[in-house]
This record gives C-alpha cells, sequence and structure tokens, in this order.
C-alpha cells in the first residue's frame, strides 16, 4: 500500500483573517496613559485585554472624545483612587459623575479642565460632552461585559 493511503493527512490549517483592530481603542488608552502622566505625574497601569475590552463597552456608548473628557475629569478630580480605565469606568465613579453633572457648575469645570490640559484651537460656547443618559448607557454596557467576563 502507499503510504499516501495508509497515513491520515493532516486537515489543511483554515486561514482565518487578522482581527481587525480597533483604533479608538487604542487611541483611547494612548490618552488616559499621556493624561494621567500629565496630571498625575506618575503613569497609569494598563491590564492587557481588559481594559481593552472595557473601552470597547463604553465606546459602544460614548464616542472617543467623549471618553477623554472624562478621563480628564477623572484624572483631575479622582487623584486618590487607583489610575486604572476600570476605575474610572466603575459604577462608584460614573454614580460620583452623575451627581457632580447636577451641579450648575460642572460644565463650566470641565470646559475650564480640558483648557487647563488640552487648551482648544477654537473657542466653543458651553460644549457638553455627555449626557445623563450617555452616563447610564454606558454603565448598563459595562456592567454587561463585566458579566461576560
Amino acid at each position: 500500500m502507499p503510504y499516501d493511503t495508509t497515513m491520515p493527512r493532516k486537515p489543511a490549517k483554515s486561514i482565518r483573517a487578522p482581527k481587525q483592530r480597533n483604533s479608538d481603542i487604542y487611541r483611547f488608552i494612548d490618552f488616559f496613559v499621556r493624561t494621567g502622566e500629565k496630571i498625575l505625574n506618575k503613569k497609569p497601569v494598563i491590564i492587557r485585554g481588559k481594559d481593552g475590552k472595557l473601552v470597547s463597552y463604553a465606546l459602544r456608548r460614548l464616542s472617543v472624545s467623549k471618553l477623554e473628557t472624562l478621563a480628564v475629569w477623572f484624572f483631575a478630580r479622582k487623584k486618590k483612587l487607583q489610575p486604572l480605565i476600570g476605575t474610572m469606568l466603575s459604577v462608584r465613579v460614573l454614580d460620583e459623575l452623575t451627581r457632580e453633572m447636577n451641579k450648575s457648575s460642572f460644565w463650566k469645570e470641565i470646559d475650564m479642565l480640558m483648557d487647563q490640559y488640552y487648551p482648544r484651537q477654537e473657542t466653543v460656547s458651553l460644549w457638553k460632552p455627555f449626557t445623563h443618559a450617555d452616563i447610564t448607557d454606558m454603565k448598563e454596557e459595562v456592567a454587561r461585559g463585566m458579566r461576560k467576563i
């Protein structure tokens, strides 16, 4: 008997398309690290895999620019907390953010923080980066994602 017929052949490896990478996730994580270094003078720890998933869940509800604004607020106002993406997207921090949004001076404070750390080239009148609905949607999406992990 010929050799080919007696030995089973290995099935050909299926060629999988490479995973599409979401550049928004990388962009936000880079921004998070740079902002942490700028505001806290120490580099935040990024947990590979977990933080990327958390950011992808958050990006389903908020744009990158809104998440960046949230990161600046988090680093500037929550200096005693650990500088982690998971901490920033935790329910307690987002609940605190929701309470802060009810204050009349909140959006002026956000504008001031953004201008202090990342000055704009043009002036925009009272810029609101996220709403209560955005925060609630993001909390629900992150909670759903965390239950899957």
